[in-house]
C-alpha cells in the first residue's frame, strides 16, 4: 500500500503538471471506484481547472475551481499524467481528459482505492479525524508520550493508528522502529520520553530518506511518469526475514501485529 513517502511523491510531482489545467472530459470505467455517484462525480468534475494538489496523510486532495476531489490510492493506486496519450490499459479506472491534450489516469488493480468530489475539505469525516501528519506536523516527544499512556496497543500498533499519527504505513513503521530501537512489541504506553525522542527523529530520517529516493516500490506503488520509486533498496528489515540484521549480523526475526507482518530484530 502507498504510505506517505509515496504519496507525498505523487504530490509534489502533481504540482508540477496540473495546476491551471482544465477538466475537458471525464471516464468512468470502473464506476466502483468512484464514491457515491458516479454519473454526478463527472458532472460536477467536468469543466473545473485545477488550483493546486495537496497531501492529507495518505490522501491526495486536489483543489479545484470549484470543489475539491479527494483519492486515496488502495492498495496498488496511481495516479499517471499521459501528456501523449495512448491505448488505455486493463487496469485503468478513471481517466480525466485534460484541456493541454494530456490524461491525467487513475490506474488501480485491486480497486481498494478510490476519488471522491467533495465540497467542504475541513469538514470531511475522512480527513476530520486523522492524527497530527509524520512529516509536516509531528507531535512532540511530550505529546506522544501523554497521548500512549491512554492505551495498550503495542508500540507498532499505536504508531500505524491514522488517529494517533497520521501517514505511516507498515514499510516505514518497521523500519523506523528499528531505526529507533525499539521492540515493535512494547506496550506505547511504557515507552519514555527519550524513547518517544529517538522514534520522532527517526520518522524525520527514514521520511525524508524514502522521499530522496521517491518512495519504495515493491509491488505495485509507481510515480506520476509511471516509473518505479527506489527506497526498496534501502530498507533494513521490512521483508527480510531470517536475513542477517544489519546492526547484529542474527538472523531479521517476522511475526504478525494486527493483521500484519512485522519484521524487527532486536
Amino acid at each position: 500500500m502507498p504510505e506517505l513517502p509515496e504519496v507525498e511523491t505523487i504530490c509534489r510531482e502533481l504540482r508540477q503538471v496540473l495546476p491551471g489545467q482544465v477538466i475537458a472530459q471525464v471516464e468512468v470505467l470502473r464506476p466502483s471506484v468512484v464514491r457515491k455517484d458516479h454519473g454526478a462525480f463527472v458532472q460536477s468534475l467536468t469543466g473545473c481547472s485545477f488550483q493546486q494538489v495537496e497531501r492529507k496523510a495518505k490522501y491526495l486532495l486536489f483543489h479545484l475551481s470549484q470543489g475539491a476531489m479527494l483519492a486515496h490510492l488502495g492498495m496498488s493506486g496511481k495516479f499517471v499524467y499521459d501528456a501523449h496519450p495512448q491505448a488505455f490499459k486493463a487496469h485503468d479506472r478513471v481517466i480525466f481528459h485534460l484541456s493541454n491534450g494530456a490524461n491525467l489516469i487513475f490506474s488501480e488493480i485491486r480497486c481498494f482505492g478510490f476519488v471522491e468530489f467533495i465540497t467542504n475539505a475541513e469538514n470531511h469525516p475522512r480527513l476530520r479525524r486523522l492524527g497530527p501528519d509524520a512529516l509536516s506536523a509531528p507531535p512532540s516527544a511530550l505529546e506522544m508520550k501523554a497521548r500512549a499512556k491512554k492505551t495498550r496497543k503495542s508500540i507498532k500498533e499505536f504508531i500505524m493508528d491514522q488517529r494517533t499519527l497520521a501517514g505511516l504505513g507498515n514499510i516505514y513503521a518497521c523500519e523506523i522502529l528499528f531505526g529507533a530501537r525499539l521492540n515493535p512489541t512494547k506496550q506505547a504506553g511504557r515507552l519514555t520520553s527519550a524513547d518517544w525522542e529517538r522514534f520522532l527523529s527517526e520518522t524525520k530520517r527514514i521520511l525524508n530518506l524514502a522521499l530522496k529516493h521517491n518512495g519504495t516500490s515493491i509491488s505495485d506503488y509507481r510515480r506520476v511518469d509511471d516509473k518505479q520509486g527506489e527506497f526498496q533498496n534501502f530498507l533494513q528489515v521490512y521483508g527480510k526475514e531470517g536475513q542477517p540484521c544489519p546492526r547484529c549480523g542474527k538472523g531479521i526475526k517476522k511475526i504478525a501485529q494486527g493483521g500484519r507482518g512485522t519484521w524487527f530484530c532486536c
